[in-house]
C-alpha cells in the first residue's frame, strides 16, 4: 500500500509528495516512529540551531502517515521541553 509520511517541525511542514510502498499500516507507523530520532538530531545540528532552540520553551517534531486521499491515519510526536528552574528565565 502506498502511504505518505509528512513531517511537522514546529511551524514547518514538509509534505511527502512521492510516498512509499508498505506491506501494512503497522510497517508504515514503525517507519515513522523510527524516523523521529534522526529528525531530532537534524533539528539541533549546528550552534545556531541549538542557540535558537534555547529561546523556545518547547519543540515538537511529528511524523504523520496519510493515505492517498489525504486522511491522516497515524501521528507520532517527539517533544523537547526546555526550562530553567529557579533562574527567573522564562
Amino acid at each position: 500500500m502506498r502511504l505518505y509520511i509528512d513531517i511537522v517541525d514546529g511551524d514547518a511542514f514538509t509534505r511527502d509528495e512521492d510516498g512509499l510502498d508498505f506491506a501494512s499500516l503497522d510497517e508504515a507507523c514503525a517507519a515513522a516512529v523510527a524516523l523521529l530520532p534522526a529528525l531530532a538530531r537534524d533539528a539541533v545540528q549546528g550552534s545556531r540551531r541549538r542557540a535558537a532552540m534555547l529561546h523556545e520553551r518547547e519543540r515538537c517534531i511529528a511524523a504523520e502517515i496519510r493515505d492517498g486521499a489525504g486522511t491522516v491515519l497515524f501521528r507520532t510526536r517527539l517533544r523537547l521541553d526546555m526550562e530553567w528552574p529557579g533562574s527567573g528565565r522564562a
